[in-house]
Order: C-alpha cells, then sequence, then structure tokens
C-alpha cells in the first residue's frame, strides 16, 4: 500500500517540477492527483480534501 502511495504521489509532484512558480493552473491537476492517491490509501476523503486544499492554499506563488 505505501509503495504505490509512494508512486502515486512521485507521479503526481512530477507535474509541477521545472514549472518556475505555481499557479492555480499547474497545481489543479497535481492536488486532485495527490487527493486521488490518498483516497485509494484508505484515507477519508475529506481528510484528504481538507489536506489537499490546505496544500494548495500553502503553494500558490511558491517557487518549484
Amino acid at each position: 500500500m505505501f509503495n504505490s502511495l509512494s508512486e502515486k504521489l512521485e507521479s503526481a509532484f512530477k507535474n509541477i517540477k521545472g514549472e518556475g512558480r505555481i499557479s492555480e493552473l499547474n497545481i489543479a491537476n497535481t492536488v486532485k492527483d495527490i487527493r486521488r492517491a490518498l483516497v485509494d490509501a484508505d484515507v477519508n476523503y475529506k481528510i484528504a480534501k481538507e489536506f489537499t486544499d490546505k496544500v494548495k492554499d500553502t503553494a500558490m506563488g511558491s517557487k518549484v
């Protein structure tokens, strides 16, 4: 289970790698993939959504 989660998270982060800055456009799919990976790993959907929303809010405008 943890190997699968790690692989899915690595794949999600590859989407924003090398983008320069995190924007609404390039983070949307990444957050969606992270949320899906967490739910697939049996994390409660509400918790996964809350977590990814906080990550998104914190990451907006950050350098990659």
